[in-house]
């Protein structure tokens, strides 16, 4: 059977040259970063802390390849945190929409050789293709458009999900 998720995409901080968004499912009281961080930041505190370094210089330099690990397929805009560069269990799930938005998901800790064999990180990242084809498509109708930073439109929308 198949489950809509309605969520909102939520501006999270704005900064000079970038903006960070994040995912808040409808009735919840967090959004997927911020549960992400209350999840691992006692128990992961350096890997978090290497996330946030990582986080830090993407609002110094901008929403580039370099600060990412490959995600998802070719065709969607889906990545993982920390970079190559960087040594962490854990993964955070991205959206790169821009070069100057990025919309944090949710992640966990990677113990298998791909994501694709953890049925939890795997749920992260396919949820986040479901949200990035929502988004282009609302991309394509002009009901979301890309104004420097900011995300414009109508940020509200929904996901199916397998229950």
């Amino acid at each position: 059977m198949k489950l809509k998720r309605y969520l909102s995409i939520e501006l999270l901080e704005e900064y000079e040259k970038v903006s960070f968004y994040s995912i808040l499912y409808k009735g919840e009281k967090h959004s997927e970063f911020e549960k992400f961080l209350m999840s691992f930041r006692d128990s992961h505190p350096e890997d978090i802390g290497t996330i946030m370094y990582r986080l830090e210089r993407i609002t110094q330099d901008g929403v580039f390849e370099r600060h990412f690990r490959y995600a998802g397929r070719v065709k969607d805009r889906t990545a993982e945190l920390p970079s190559h560069f960087d040594t962490a269990k854990l993964r955070l799930y991205c959206l790169c929409i821009s070069p100057q938005i990025l919309i944090l998901g949710n992640g966990g800790l990677k113990e298998t050789r791909t994501y694709n064999e953890d049925s939890y990180l795997n749920s992260c990242v396919v949820a986040l293709q479901k949200i990035d084809f929502v988004i282009h498509k609302k991309e394509e109708y002009a009901s979301i458009s890309i104004d420097g930073k900011t995300l414009v439109g109508d940020l509200s929308l929904y996901i199916t999900e397998d229950q």
